[in-house]
């Protein structure tokens, strides 16, 4: 039953006066009077009496008035509670590493000019395996990783890669006219990481070992501008990090390694209208950090 045909009544049982009611509903007229020969016909009795130029309610009418308050009572209470939930609802997303929000800040940062970021909750996990399971058990609405997932209900778009450059301190580097990556100790990534295995793919062509190993981003990154080794990261972080600190040193020797980024979602999920805007921020900042 339209509950609109519940407040009609009320408001017509209560002013007795299709007209009042009408200007009170801001609905013309014939719109009161179908609505209530719409409930009419739907419980077969008649429910207001007309006599000369007075309305009257009827028994059966008067009868419906304490149920269908109680009933709009209770519905006005269900859309507040659930207008108070869709307000706290966030857009969950799975990040595989701390380098991503690196990424996704910019994204976020042009939807929030717009005025369409909403509110978002990033979670940074362990890998990217578990941000599939985080999306395959609707932890998340979206995923960003490093690696290319494949599956028959996800979706995997890549919407990044970036250059790998070598940059150290310049208080280990000296006064080296040519340094080579060879002469100084390397900090490395976590086992099972992309970045992990990218670097290794490079150590391992040289005859190299790490010398440090982090379980996050940040924590690479700070060992490094601490002066503690050399380090394999991202173009765009190093530059931005040497903006900051002219102590860094870019080397010149090319890795010709670059880290993808990937966006998953499951094909059987609803998006909300935000994360929809997420994935199309993504895809056109697609090549710029």
């Amino acid at each position: 039953m339209d509950i609109r045909l519940l407040k009609t009544f009320c408001v017509v049982a209560k002013l007795e006066n299709i007209t009042q009611a009408a200007e009170l509903l801001n609905f013309t007229q014939p719109t009161v009077s179908a609505q209530i020969r719409t409930l009419e016909e739907q419980f077969g009795v008649q429910l207001f009496e007309r006599i000369g130029k007075k309305l009257y309610i009827t028994d059966a009418g008067k009868y419906l008035i304490d149920p269908f308050e109680k009933i709009l009572k209770i519905y006005d209470e269900a859309v507040t509670g659930i207008n108070c939930f869709s307000e706290k609802q966030y857009t969950r997303i799975g990040i595989s590493s701390s380098y991503i929000n690196h990424f996704l800040s910019s994204a976020l940062l042009q939807l929030q000019a717009k005025g369409s970021a909403g509110k978002i909750n990033i979670e940074i996990c362990l890998n990217s395996s578990c941000v599939l399971d985080g999306i395959n058990s609707n932890k998340y609405d979206i995923g960003i990783v490093h690696d290319f997932l494949s599956g028959k209900y996800l979706n995997t778009d890549i919407i990044n890669t970036e250059e790998l450059v070598w940059v150290g301190h310049k208080n280990i580097i000296k006064d080296k006219i040519c340094p080579r990556i060879d002469d100084y100790p390397i900090i490395n990534f976590r086992q099972g990481c992309t970045f992990r295995m990218l670097c290794d793919t490079l150590l391992q062509k040289r005859g190299l070992n790490s010398t440090f190993e982090y379980s996050d981003f940040d924590g690479v990154k700070n060992a490094m501008t601490g002066g503690l080794g050399i380090a394999l990261l991202p173009r765009s972080v190093v530059e931005n990090l040497a903006k900051e600190n002219d102590k860094l040193y870019i080397f010149n020797e090319l890795s010709n390694l670059e880290i993808p980024l990937f966006a998953i979602t499951r094909k059987d999920k609803y998006l909300p209208a935000t994360a929809k805007s997420i994935l199309e921020m993504l895809q056109e900042n697609k090549g710029i950090i």
